[in-house]
């Protein structure tokens, strides 16, 4: 369901209070309506019309309560304010209960109804992309959540559908970070063993003498400290999928059981003698080079042509910048979500900076920074001054074309050519102050402007 961004209805009987109300709402960027009657006001309200309505009390042929009623049953979403007479808290507690968010009494403070109109708008927002984000998930396909629009993800996307339904090994190669993981849980879900058990483990994070008795388990006494049977997670996993991460870390002893698992579909316990059947698909990943471990004799050339009857490879994150956006977008809503913010978006000058940076970490560090950013965010959207200095650097318009795009996408959201150039002049100088490690007289020097004259532009932008 789409919304009217920071739309407000106010109803009562009373012109004065229409009028002093919409007034200072208006003057705070809000977009207004207004109704002398309940009645009146039904006929304006449909899902989505308005973020937040304020009501009275006391109006004839209907109260605000049984305003609140009405309205709950066309659009569940609306926050709801109601105004009482001075005294009449007891109305509003009742009120609450019914589904208000909040109430304020009249005569109402300017200040405090402002506060309480602003909060009631971040609830809204912050409910709908809850709401959004889950809908999200229960309508798109497992591919959808492999978020992005290039060349190179769409490829993947139609990789995973090609292979799911078969029972083929599968190979996931690709820079850490750059969502592995992530493939191979795509490929369970769409696979025809989607509602068996999807078991992993991370070879890179395990000793060797405790991966074996994690893939195969082991009898009661095989070892010290052994104080029962344990069932591994080949066995764990028949039925279904196992995910063996960071396959390129496992020893080359146990790439020879796991060799021998694939060729036979059987293991054995350690200390035990039992063969046991195990029935699963294997799906490998590795951010290394196999072809070049089996030349340096670190890794067996047979396991690697079982596990890589399939291959799929991710691209690095800085060769698909045309992805990041929509990532941006992905991560700020989740974001968003467990911070409990109303974030819309990143700053043209942010994003131009995410993009312009090389993402060593891939997707997994982009996600990391973006919640991050999303704390220090004062305002609805992240900042280029959120973001880390490494990549704040990345703010870098491309050409002089690229840079009076985003000046005129800036003017188009209102702001003014003052404003633009004063962002533009308090980073330059920021720059400027890091280059010269913060050496005033270089820094003035550098930008061709007196001391003083710097320390005044410093402490008007808030970086002395």
């Amino acid at each position: 369901m789409a919304f009217q961004s920071n739309s407000i209805l106010i109803v009562d009987d009373e012109k004065s209070i229409l009028f002093s109300l919409k007034a200072a709402l208006t003057k705070e960027g809000y977009t207004v309506r207004t109704s002398e009657s309940p009645q009146d006001a039904l006929k304006l309200i449909e899902p989505g019309a308005f973020q937040v309505i304020i009501s009275d009390f006391n109006m004839p042929g209907m109260t605000g309560v049984d305003l609140l009623k009405r309205v709950k049953q066309i659009d569940s979403e609306v926050v709801f304010i109601l105004m009482t007479a001075f005294g009449s808290e007891k109305l509003a507690i009742e009120a609450m209960k019914e589904g208000a968010y909040d109430y304020f009494s009249k005569p109402f403070d300017i200040d405090e109804m402002r506060v309480v109109v602003a909060k009631a708008c971040e609830r809204f927002t912050l409910a709908w992309q809850k709401k959004n984000l889950e809908e999200r998930f229960l309508t798109e396909t497992e591919s959808d959540r492999i978020i992005g629009v290039s060349e190179q993800t769409k490829q993947v996307k139609e990789r995973i559908e090609q292979v799911a339904k078969s029972d083929i090994t599968v190979l996931i190669q690709g820079e850490s970070g750059t969502g592995k993981e992530l493939v191979a849980e795509a490929i369970q879900r769409q696979s025809l063993r989607a509602s068996g058990p999807f078991v992993k483990l991370n070879c890179a994070a395990l000793p060797e003498n405790l991966i074996e008795s994690e893939l195969f388990g082991y009898e009661k006494g095989a070892f010290t400290g052994a104080a029962g049977r344990k069932r591994g997670k080949f066995e764990v996993a028949s039925g279904g999928t196992i995910f063996l991460d960071e396959i390129g870390d496992m020893s080359l002893n146990t790439q020879a059981k796991v060799l021998r698992v694939i060729q036979e579909r059987e293991i054995e316990r350690l200390g035990g003698n039992d063969r046991i059947k195990v029935d699963v698909r294997l799906i490998a990943a590795t951010h290394k080079d196999l072809k070049a471990m089996i030349a340096q004799g670190q890794f067996r050339e047979d396991l690697f042509y079982r596990i890589s009857v399939v291959n799929i490879a991710l691209s690095p994150l800085r060769e698909r910048p045309d992805d990041i956006t929509l990532m941006v977008e992905h991560f700020v809503g989740i974001a968003a979500q467990k911070l409990g913010r109303a974030l819309k978006g990143v700053a043209p000058r942010a994003m131009t900076a995410l993009k312009n940076f090389k993402w060593p970490g891939n997707v997994r560090q982009l996600a990391n920074i973006i919640e991050g950013a999303a704390v220090f965010a004062k305002g609805d959207q992240i900042e280029l001054e959120n973001l880390p200095e490494e990549v704040r650097l990345g703010f870098e318009p491309e050409s002089t074309t690229s840079g009076l795009d985003w000046i005129a996408t800036e003017i188009e959201k209102g702001r003014t050519l003052d404003e633009i150039v004063a962002d533009i002049e308090k980073e330059m100088i920021s720059r400027i102050l890091r280059a010269t490690e913060g050496n005033q007289s270089q820094a003035a020097q550098r930008l061709g402007i007196k001391r003083g004259t710097l320390q005044y532009k410093m402490k008007n932008y808030g970086l002395a």
